[in-house]
This record gives C-alpha cells, structure tokens and sequence, in this order.
C-alpha cells in the first residue's frame, strides 16, 4: 500500500509537533473538516470524543505556565462566547462569526475543574511553526495527488475529470467552509472544463490574488457552482512518498 503524507505549513508558523518520550515512535494523525478544528489561538486541535468537544493535540508552546491558563490534551470545551457546544459544526459556527481581534472565551471542563480561557481572534506568535500532517492511503502505485492551496484541497485525477480527494480545513476559503465537495469532482473551473488535477492547480496559479474564481462541483446526484476571490495564500504544502 502506497501512503502519502500531506504537510500543510500555516502561516504565520506555530510549532506543532507531538511531544514523545525518546522511547516512542512519531506517529501520523488524520484530521480533516467533518471531524476535527484547529483554533490556533488556543494552540489546539479539537475532535469529538464521546460526544464532546475534547482537545486532542497542543500545537508548540506557548508562555503561559503549566495549569488551567491554557489547554491541556484531555480538556472538554464547554461553551465558546457563551454558547454551549459539544460538536464541530455548532463550534466551528460559533467561532466564525467572531470577528478577527474580538476576544474569544471558551469555557473549559479539566476533571473536577471548570475555568475560562481568553484569547483574541487572530493573535497567534510572532514565531515558530505550526504543521499539519494528514496520510492517505491507496492501493493504486500510480496513485499521485496534486495539492491546490488556492482550494484548499489535495485533487487527484480520476478517468479524465479531478476529484476532490481531501481538504485541508485551514486553508479553505471562506465560501467553501461548512461546504461538502470532498469526493466531488470539478466539472468546470472559469468556463474551462479541467481533465486533470494539475491543470486546475495551473489555471489558480496564473491568476492574480482579488481575482474571480467560479467553480462547479459535481457527482452523481448533485452538483453546485460557486464564486469566490483568490485570497492571500495562507500557506504552503509539502508531501512525501511511503511505499
């Protein structure tokens, strides 16, 4: 089985690697937008676990001291701005519609403690790195993924048409947050119908940042279109082959 890792490198960079024993062995995680977010202020990943919100990874470090002034992995997130929550789309909602530089409280569950962490949308460390690193599997040795930051989306080519293999929730424009296309394919892209994933990747590069982007995705039973504007890119993505 051939497996690829994904890096996607956000910016500005925070650290985000697992801290091991010199006896343990690095392991790769999977996360994708259905089940798992990122709130980078917090310096933590969120998946649900037993029908709660439960940090399941720390990404780097930051200065405050050991104790309940950050997320420890284990922690239950509650409520953020006074809205309960126990699932990634109401948090994922709740969390979008702060505005960047409004303060962010999340109330927080550690055991027999209850506590409020603050943070402000947007604020993230001057320096180091935070990385994500996601796999897929595939049985098929040809099996290549083209990586399209402007989509925020890993593509690979299918019989003639590009398929949406996975997303990567960070670097999703806006428009397509809380939108389903992993597994659709892209029928037609600025009035082109792309037959290959790097083709797609190459029309997105030649355009300018501002301008307009119109996308149909498309499978068996449905199919939408969708505009947006090329933004900044967010980041970069790397990936490596395990055979």
């Amino acid at each position: 089985m051939k497996i690829i890792k994904i890096t996607a490198l956000l910016f500005p960079i925070l650290t985000f690697m697992p801290q091991l024993a010199k006896a343990q062995q690095m392991r790769t995680m999977s996360f994708d937008a259905s089940s798992s977010i990122i709130l980078t202020e917090f310096h933590a990943i969120l998946i649900v676990e037993e029908n709660a919100l439960q940090v399941e990874m720390k990404m780097g470090h930051n200065e405050a001291q050991e104790g309940i002034d950050q997320l420890e992995r284990g922690d239950i997130v509650l409520m953020m701005n006074g809205k309960r929550t126990n699932d990634i789309v109401s948090i994922r909602e709740i969390y979008e519609s702060v505005d960047i530089d409004s303060e962010i409280k999340i109330g927080v569950r550690r055991g027999e403690q209850r506590f409020i962490l603050k943070a402000i949308k947007g604020a993230v460390p001057e320096a180091g790195g935070m990385q994500m690193v996601m796999t897929m599997d595939s049985d098929d040795s040809s099996f290549q993924p083209t990586i399209v930051p402007a989509l925020g989306a890993v593509l690979t080519d299918n019989d003639g048409k590009v398929k949406v293999e996975k997303v990567i929730p960070p670097f999703l424009p806006d428009e397509l947050k809380g939108v389903t296309i992993e597994g659709f394919f892209i029928s037609e892209l600025n009035g082109n119908k792309p037959e290959t994933a790097a083709s797609v990747k190459e029309i997105l590069e030649d355009l300018e940042v501002g301008a307009e982007i119109s996308i149909t995705f498309s499978n068996e039973n449905d199919a939408m279109s969708i505009t947006f504007k090329k933004a900044e890119p967010k980041g970069d993505f790397s990936f490596s082959t395990d055979n």
